[in-house]
């Protein structure tokens, strides 16, 4: 209720994440209480890093780093079991695997 002043307890009944450098909340929180730094090179699989690196900020087309956050697996998306047909899984965007939403 809007407006209310009584404190209700709350219930955290399930939770997920996967992150750079951690594949669930635990390896998260690994991560944070260790101070690991989850930046990594571009993977080899993801793109090639020299083709596209440049120092200079204003070469065009060109990125002024090799290193990032990446996701391991990330091949390993199920479109079927978020109700995504293989034709529309081919052209999805990769960041939308990220965060699959059901489809009506």
């Amino acid at each position: 209720m809007r407006g209310s002043t009584t404190a209700e307890p709350i219930a955290v009944i399930g939770m997920s994440c996967r992150l750079p450098g951690a594949r669930n909340p635990s390896e998260f929180w690994r991560l944070l209480r260790d101070g690991v730094d989850a930046v990594s090179e571009v993977p080899p699989d993801r793109w090639d890093a020299d083709a596209y690196y440049d120092p200079d900020p204003k070469a065009p087309g060109k990125m002024v780093t090799r290193r990032g956050g990446f996701l391991s697996q990330v091949d390993r998306f199920d479109p079927q079991f978020f109700g995504i047909s293989p034709r529309e899984a081919t052209t999805l965007d990769p960041q939308q695997r990220l965060l699959p939403y059901p489809h009506a």
